[in-house]
């Protein structure tokens, strides 16, 4: 028998003739298959008076350009199965700050700031770029249940409800009963998008956590959700109701999630209530993320060392939201809402994201900032007092908007009133009064593209318990300025 000798250049040529029998053009290979996602850029202006209550505080200004890009790719059902696949850019850390600079790469200039200059490359940091969702969606014949198995976006009602909080496991979901839809997840490994801007200052590692620099912070502790959905059309309106369960090892005992709602051609009222018992154990990863002053570990109750968060453990959340649309039924182009969001435990953390929530609210930033001290995430800065304290937030909201060039222009205010009490023992640490007046607009360009903006003025009155003459009132303030093109 003769053997052929082939150079290694020749086997890698006669390997790709070989294969490419199998290709097929271009247009053949994603024929059928959906492309949706959209591209976005922001600018965001914030504005600080007395920052910190400081009324000498020079960090008084901070500016940023943001752009977003999100595909996904959804093959088209064979044999009951089908896959997706989505690609992301995020870009979340472009800092300008007009011109004054900010802090240099922490790796290399810790605490350097230099005046016009910034990271990156360029005109700043190019961010993050890689695959957010890649998942098997199967949907067998003989029942209405679809099984998602790999990553995925976690739509959830503690969740972000775009697509920045993903996780890797699976989710069933099953409508077979008439009006109702029950869902079942399991996942080893998740990410909150909020998580990656304190990715750099917690500079820590534990078991469970894991910081992946400007990609962001990924929790490897398993998550579990369970929901029953239901909801029913009658000559009343429709009336809708859901449950969500979920336990997080080491960080989340039980968190449990409902709302009951009803709407008509014209209203709609919505009661939402949360309740969370969180993990605040020697072994929680909560204590990483919500370290005392002096740094997660060294903290002491009653003198013994501690890992514990500087975070309450009981913690509940109360939304009521009034709704008119007077468009339909009324041919007047103006709706309004009103609400009133208040808790009863001893904190308020009964989400893992404060963005995109199932809960309602108006305004733009008077929650996730140390001003008013107000979060809904357990895993976000709270800045608030820990071991003892408890938190007692009372906030009311309005917003009212009005349409008009073919329901393409809408602009719109919105007010908020709120009071975060914060205590230990018979003393009050924190009693904040805040104001939050935001008025809005948006301009509907084409079905693909929107423009819109936002100036948001919060006024957050000096806590009773600090004193001296370098303290005042804290005001900031939002621009923004978005524009998105959908497809």
């Amino acid at each position: 028998m003769k053997f052929l000798k082939l150079s290694l250049a020749a086997s890698v040529a006669l390997g790709a003739f070989s294969t490419a029998s199998f290709a097929q053009p271009l247009e053949d290979a994603i024929k059928g298959i959906d492309v949706s996602g959209y591209l976005r850029y922001r600018y965001n202006d914030d504005r600080y008076d007395a920052n910190g209550f400081n009324k000498d505080s020079v960090a008084n200004s901070n500016a940023t350009h943001r752009w977003k890009a999100v595909a996904d790719f959804k093959a088209p059902v064979a044999d009951n199965v089908a896959f997706n696949f989505g690609i992301l850019y995020n870009n979340e850390s472009q800092n300008v700050n007009h011109g004054n600079g900010v802090e240099l790469d922490p790796d290399n200039q810790p605490g350097v700031i230099t005046p016009g200059i910034s990271n990156g490359e360029g005109s700043g940091k190019d961010g993050s770029f890689g695959v957010s969702t890649f998942n098997a969606v199967i949907t067998p014949d003989s029942t209405a249940t679809t099984v998602i198995i790999g990553k995925q976006r976690l739509a959830t009602p503690v969740t972000n409800a775009g697509d920045d909080d993903r996780g890797t496991g699976i989710l069933a979901l099953n409508s077979d009963l008439e009006g109702f839809t029950f869902a079942a997840g399991a996942f080893d490994s998740w990410s909150i998008d909020d998580l990656a801007a304190y990715d750099n200052a917690l500079g820590v590692n534990f078991q469970g956590y894991k910081t992946g620099g400007n990609d962001g912070v990924a929790i490897t502790k398993p998550l579990y959700a369970l929901a029953g959905i239901y909801g029913v059309d009658t000559a009343y309106g429709h009336f809708s109701a859901q449950l969500w369960g979920f336990y997080i090892q080491d960080a989340v005992d039980a968190l449990g999630v409902g709302e009951l709602a009803w709407n008509n051609a014209t209203f709609d009222v919505a009661l939402q209530y949360a309740l969370a018992k969180l993990d605040n154990s020697d072994s929680s990863i909560l204590g990483a993320l919500h370290p005392t002053s002096n740094g997660a570990g060294t903290a002491s109750i009653q003198g013994v060392p501690t890992n514990r968060a500087n975070i309450s453990e009981a913690n509940d959340l109360f939304v009521i939201n009034l709704g008119a649309d007077f468009a339909q039924e009324y041919n007047v182009p103006l709706d309004v809402k009103l609400g009133w969001v208040t808790n009863f435990q001893d904190g308020t953390a009964v989400t893992l994201n404060d963005d995109g929530t199932i809960f309602k609210y108006a305004g733009a930033i008077w929650w996730q900032n140390n001003a008013t001290a107000i979060s809904t995430s357990a895993l976000l800065p709270r800045g608030v007092a820990g071991f003892g304290s408890e938190q007692e937030i009372s906030v009311f909201y309005g917003a009212i908007g009005y349409s008009m060039v073919d329901s393409r222009l809408r602009i719109g205010l919105d007010y908020v009133w709120g009071n975060n009490e914060v205590t230990a023992g018979n003393a009050t640490i924190k009693d904040t009064d805040f104001q939050e007046i935001t008025p809005r607009i948006s301009w509907k360009h084409n079905k693909n593209l929107t423009i819109s903006g936002y100036y948001a003025y919060l006024m957050t009155d000096r806590p009773d318990s600090y004193q001296g003459n370098t303290f005042d009132d804290e005001t900031r303030a939002r621009a923004r300025v978005e524009v998105k093109y959908s497809f």
